[in-house]
């Protein structure tokens, strides 16, 4: 192979790859180059399409669902599925971190977690805290799953621009608190929880798996409640405060700057949705 790779000028290895795809047991093994160039045929018409992100009405399409808060794996799985011209994840990441209209633009703040930077696929890993010892919601009471009883609290993170506001929302009643995250990591959000619920008559709160949760043995020993996690990409079994998130945006767009935020002008906000009378509620507020 070394030999071979030498005569036609390309790296033994490459020869090698060649020989494993498309070496065929028809002929025991042997290296047939018609059968080969048959081989490669055949798995070329099962290839998508892909079309770059220099096309401008392509390249519209997919800033709408970034913006919208897709990641790039769920952009390349949804097109995919319609059947649609594709476009590799790794192309969406190298265009949100590295491209002049992704700078331009922080679309990287659009992304689930909103890193600055892009952590290496080898070497260095990303700095994210294990959450070890979760209890995930099936061990949650019936009455915090069926809503008959206060104190069973949902919390997230929710960014802009950078900075985050931690919010907690209670299952029954719908009462949400809106924080101001001093950092963005676990301690900082172990700060706003236990402030927030310590005069609650709180008995479990259920989060996300997050790495700003890594400290949820000491939340749960602090205020003395049960912390339940929701299953990995199941944001949905903590709908009440995903929801609360969504009515928060109104007045918190991705783009805004909570540098100029104060704690009060956040209490506000949290006083103008718990005032507002909802359906769920029978036109009750919280």
């Amino acid at each position: 192979m070394a030999a071979c790779g030498r005569a036609l000028g390309v790296d033994k290895g490459t020869v090698s790859r060649e020989l494993k795809r498309n070496s065929t047991s028809i002929a025991f093994g042997v290296y047939l180059p018609d059968r080969a160039q048959n081989l490669y045929r055949n798995r070329r018409k099962k290839c998508h399409s892909h079309i770059k992100m220099d096309n401008p009405v392509f390249r519209k399409a997919i800033m709408i669902l970034i913006q919208t808060g897709w990641s790039p794996e769920t952009i390349d799985g949804r097109l995919k599925q319609q059947g649609k011209d594709s476009i590799s994840h790794e192309t969406l990441y190298d265009f949100i971190y590295d491209s002049e209209i992704g700078k331009r633009d922080k679309l990287f703040e659009y992304l689930p977690r909103g890193k600055k930077r892009r952590a290496k696929k080898k070497g260095r890993s990303s700095k994210t805290a294990r959450l070890e010892g979760r209890v995930f919601i099936e061990a949650r009471s019936k009455e915090a799953n069926a809503r008959t009883e206060f104190g069973h609290f949902e919390t997230d993170t929710m960014f802009c621009l950078g900075d985050g506001v931690n919010v907690i929302a209670e299952r029954m009643a719908r009462k949400v608190f809106i924080t101001k995250l001093s950092k963005r990591n676990a301690a900082a959000t172990t700060e706003a929880i236990v402030g927030r619920l310590k005069d609650e008559p709180v008995k479990s709160i259920t989060a996300d798996n997050g790495p700003e949760n890594a400290e949820h043995k000491m939340i749960a020993a602090m205020l003395s409640l049960k912390f339940f996690f929701c299953h990995p990409y199941h944001s949905w079994e903590k709908g009440t405060v995903e929801n609360r998130n969504g009515v928060i945006r109104r007045y918190l767009p991705r783009k805004t700057n909570l540098r100029t935020w104060t704690q009060g002008d956040l209490d506000e906000i949290a006083e103008d949705i718990n005032t507002t009378p909802m359906k769920c509620l029978g036109e009750d507020t919280e």
